[in-house]
């Protein structure tokens, strides 16, 4: 296949794609298992539920938009090495982000004192931050190797 592009401007972009999808995936999951659990009646598990359905409707909109922006990206021929470094910046805070996302579920479990729904809420916020913070941790790792220019 004949393309004016550096195969590394594919990968790149390819990767990020790849990025977009697993998030989203999990976004769809969560509103599913979130909507799911609406219908039952323990407080606990419809906290917990409520928390899936909102992170997942917001991480499927931030993988749709990071979706769209690579095709973009790739479309408009953008360089690989200053997007990739954008990106690894991008998720190493949001790394950090995810941090307080554990802490504040885990303020909202430990104060939560006999109060399921309360304790729903933290759990699922500890869920939510732990997966996060995995993710963006091994994108951190993994997109290193796109930050350098690439050989033309």
């Amino acid at each position: 296949m004949h393309t004016t592009q550096p195969r590394t401007t594919r990968e790149f972009f390819f990767f990020q794609r790849l990025v977009g999808w697993a998030l989203l995936v999990w976004g769809v999951s969560n509103i599913g298992l979130g909507v799911a659990s609406l219908f039952g009646r323990q407080p606990f598990l419809r906290q917990f539920g409520l928390q899936a359905l909102s992170w997942g409707a917001i991480n499927a909109v931030i993988a749709v938009f990071g979706l769209r922006g690579a095709l973009k990206s790739l479309a408009q021929g953008d360089d690989p090495a200053a997007s990739g470094g954008r990106f690894r910046v991008v998720v190493a805070v949001n790394a950090l982000l995810d941090l307080g996302y554990l802490a504040g579920g885990t303020a909202a479990l430990r104060s939560a004192r006999g109060k399921p729904g309360r304790a729903g809420t933290g759990v699922g916020i500890i869920v939510q931050g732990l997966f996060l913070l995995i993710f963006d941790l091994v994108l951190v790792a993994l997109s290193g190797k796109y930050t350098r220019p690439a050989n033309r």
